[in-house]
C-alpha cells in the first residue's frame, strides 16, 4: 500500500488499492481483490475492516472482533493472533471491495452475516490448524525410518 494513504484520504475522501498478503484470506485474496478505503467518522463497529498503521509504519487491514474504550481487538481472517489497536492508529476502513469484478458493500446484510459466521467458527478453524500440524508431525515421525540416508 502507498505511503501517502492518509494524504489521499484527506484530499479525495477515499483510497482504492489492491490487497497484499494472505491475512484476510479467503475473503480478500493476495494481489487479486481491490478495496475502497474511506475515512473514519466516529467509532467503528465489530466486524468492520479498519486500515491501520502500526508504529513501525506498516499498514494492516484486519477485522475488528471487539470494541473497547480507546482501542479495538483486531484479528485477520486467516491469522490466529489478536492485536490491541488504539483508536489513533486507525486511518480508514473498508467501505467496499471488489472480488472478480463483483462489488460488495460492507454494510450489506449478506456481508455482515459472512463476517459473523467467519468469526463464530474461529475455534473450529484453530482446531483444524492444530490437527493438520499434529498429523504432519505424526506422518513425519512414522515415515522417518523409511527415508533414505544421504551419502
Amino acid at each position: 500500500m502507498n505511503e501517502n494513504i492518509e494524504k489521499i484520504l484527506a484530499e479525495d475522501g477515499f483510497y482504492v488499492s489492491t490487497t497484499v498478503g494472505a491475512s484476510m484470506s479467503p475473503m480478500l485474496r493476495n494481489r487479486k481483490d481491490r478495496v475502497v478505503i474511506r475515512p473514519v467518522n466516529g467509532r467503528l463497529k465489530k466486524y468492520d475492516l479498519p486500515l491501520y498503521r502500526r508504529p513501525d509504519g506498516k499498514y494492516v487491514l484486519h477485522r475488528i472482533i471487539g470494541v473497547r474504550d480507546g482501542y479495538y481487538i483486531i484479528r485477520g481472517d486467516n491469522t490466529y493472533r489478536k492485536e490491541k489497536v488504539p483508536d489513533d492508529w486507525i486511518i480508514g476502513y473498508v467501505a467496499e471491495f471488489y472480488r472478480n469484478e463483483k462489488h460488495f458493500v460492507t454494510t450489506q446484510k449478506k456481508y455482515r452475516a459472512y463476517a459473523r459466521v467467519w468469526n463464530w467458527i474461529y475455534p473450529l478453524r484453530v482446531c483444524g490448524v492444530k490437527c493438520r500440524l499434529f498429523l504432519s508431525k505424526v506422518k513425519h515421525a512414522v515415515l522417518k525410518p523409511f527415508r533414505r540416508k544421504k551419502q
